[in-house]
């Protein structure tokens, strides 16, 4: 018979496998505090949980999966260090839950015990989803890299969160994110693609975000982005951001790129860099363009 573990992969529950749970099952959990209200009106449900070995660092994390009153989407939560940071949502005990049911839907079957949270505030990765860079390794953007590095990050300290949303091209979708594309070889800058396509340069919306970041208890986060808008937006929702941690690209993080570097810089890195100085220049993100 396969070994059945608990939320934090130990702790064999097979005693109890199959038993029905009641809301006030001492032996699942001590008290666990309520969902406070929202500012905003978005609800969100983490539906399963299940853990992620990674390439990236010796921490292994745990990969949430959100539905959500405000679209159709499945956005995603990736989790270091569960049991520190968890799911009102997901370990809610519902009638007549079994433990196998709990089992299933990656739910906790051992306490979870308030008082053993840490109250730092936790590293946070805001990352939309993009299909060209993450899945095909486009070079046109520095999503995969911002993605790997905040893995990694994470990984170290083993402790904190990555909300990956379904906000393909700032939130345009993959078929107009496509024709943006295609703007921006017949000479349009990523703002101006947008724009020509009847979009906002980024119209997208952090309101799930921070519902997610609610249901996982974590009211602050030392923020991993260099977009302050996206800063600004969380703040204005009630998350309190303790510390902006910058996410440098790799090849700038010596400040210094001499003339013949770029020119003989294939046109994939040329383009990306194009991108990223155009997020300085147009919208506001905070990073250093290094100099010829």
């Amino acid at each position: 018979m396969a070994d059945a573990r608990g939320g934090n992969g130990t702790g064999s529950c097979l005693g109890f496998f199959g038993r029905t749970l009641s809301a006030n099952d001492s032996e699942l959990h001590q008290e666990i505090p309520q969902l406070q209200s929202e500012p905003n009106s978005i609800q969100v449900k983490c539906l399963v949980r299940t853990r992620i070995p990674s390439e990236f660092g010796n921490a292994t994390h745990s990969l949430l999966l959100y539905t959500n009153s405000s679209d159709t989407e499945e956005h995603l939560a990736l989790v270091y260090g569960y049991g520190q940071i968890f799911s009102l949502t997901l370990e809610k005990i519902y009638p007549n839950e079994t433990t196998r049911d709990r089992l299933v839907r990656g739910a906790s079957v051992s306490p979870l015990v308030p008082s053993d949270i840490t109250t730092e505030p936790p590293l946070a990765r805001i990352h939309s989803c993009c299909f060209t860079g993450e899945t095909l390794g486009s070079l046109r953007c520095d999503c995969r890299e911002q993605l790997v590095q905040a893995m990694k990050l994470m990984s170290t300290e083993n402790r904190g969160v990555i909300l990956y949303l379904k906000q393909e091209g700032r939130g345009i979708g993959l078929k107009d994110k496509m024709r943006a594309y295609n703007l921006i070889d017949q000479g349009y800058d990523t703002h101006e693609a947008n724009i020509e396509l009847g979009h906002p340069a980024d119209g997208r919306s952090y309101l799930i975000a921070t519902a997610i970041l609610r249901d996982l208890q974590i009211p602050s986060v030392r923020l991993l982005t260099n977009n302050p808008h996206k800063v600004e937006s969380i703040v204005a929702d009630g998350v309190i951001v303790s510390e902006r941690v910058p996410m440098i690209p790799a090849s700038w993080a010596l400040g210094n790129i001499s003339s013949s570097d770029r020119e003989n810089a294939s046109s994939e890195i040329q383009d990306r860099d194009g991108y990223l100085i155009t997020k300085v220049k147009k919208m506001g993100h905070i990073l250093d363009i290094p100099e010829d």
